[in-house]
């Protein structure tokens, strides 16, 4: 029977595991703490960082999902960095699974409204940017490899932007955001598992993001009139002010070419599945 092993059981790594579960696969979850896991998965709670080499299961299918405890370089490091750095040690003398490391556009420099692909050349502006890459490049130099590049992730639970236009927070100026709803991203990384384990040749890094580079300001004006709250924009705002000068424009030219579509296509659609959740989480 097909292993599958998802290093990171949270949010996405549950979506992939539901998914492999109905494939008659079996599936392990290894999450850092609490012991809920999808039914039908082999749930483990343990610190990647401290699970003995032995004790790392078989697998033909790895996916590494990691969220960093905060935005420093030093979190980075650790989510990043150093549990690449275990999953290799854990594979070295035996059976090699195929991994899938969620990573993120953020390794994309670019802030002059570019348009970023596939093809763009990664070159990192922030510490935290350089330290995807470099657990990128270990995971690649070591393992059978696919860095899934999120561009912004929004869903269920995701209500930080709804919530800073509900209170009216200053917007800042204007730039291009990109973004990709949570299901969205388990859709592709359940593709691109099922063409690894066929065996398939697929590129080393692959953007996921909807493919609709949008102002953020167009996104927080929609957000506004859906949620019936005035802007903290004053009158006296120019017509260029609305022009964004800053971000970058991403399209996923290879998910696309695979075969895959979001379901969420826009900002609009993703957001206005989230309403009358988010509004039941408000109350």
């Amino acid at each position: 029977m097909t292993q599958v092993l998802i290093a990171g059981c949270g949010d996405l790594g549950q979506g992939v595991a539901q998914y492999f579960v109905k494939k008659q696969t079996q599936v392990t979850g290894i999450r850092r703490s609490g012991t809920v896991f999808p039914d039908g998965v082999r749930g483990m709670t343990h610190d990647l960082l401290t699970l003995p080499a032995e004790q790392w299961p078989d697998a033909d299918l790895l996916y590494l999902i990691m969220t960093p405890q905060g935005r420093t370089a030093e979190a980075y490091h650790t989510a990043y960095v150093m549990t690449a750095a275990a999953v290799v040690a854990a594979y070295q003398g035996r059976r090699q699974p195929k991994v899938i490391f969620v990573s993120s556009t953020s390794v994309y420099g670019q802030n002059n409204g570019e348009w970023v692909d596939d093809q763009t050349q990664a070159v990192a502006a922030s510490e935290t940017a350089s330290k995807l890459l470099e657990a990128e490049n270990l995971l690649l130099s070591n393992l059978p490899t696919v860095a899934l590049r999120c561009s912004g992730i929004y869903g269920p639970g995701r209500y930080r932007l709804l919530q800073g236009v509900q209170r009216k927070d200053a917007w800042g100026a204007n730039q291009w955001t990109n973004r990709i709803h949570r299901d969205d991203v388990v859709s592709a990384l359940c593709l691109l598992g099922e063409r690894a384990l066929a065996e398939e040749s697929l590129s080393s890094h692959i953007i996921a993001s909807d493919g609709q580079p949008t102002s953020m300001w167009e996104v927080k004006l929609w957000l506004a009139e859906r949620l019936q709250v005035s802007t903290p924009l004053g009158e006296t705002i120019n017509r260029a002010d609305y022009l964004p000068a800053r971000g970058k424009r991403i399209v996923p030219h290879v998910l696309r070419a695979l075969g895959w579509a979001p379901q969420y296509p826009s900002y609009v659609a993703g957001y206005e599945s989230m309403m009358a959740a988010y509004h039941e989480w408000l109350d």
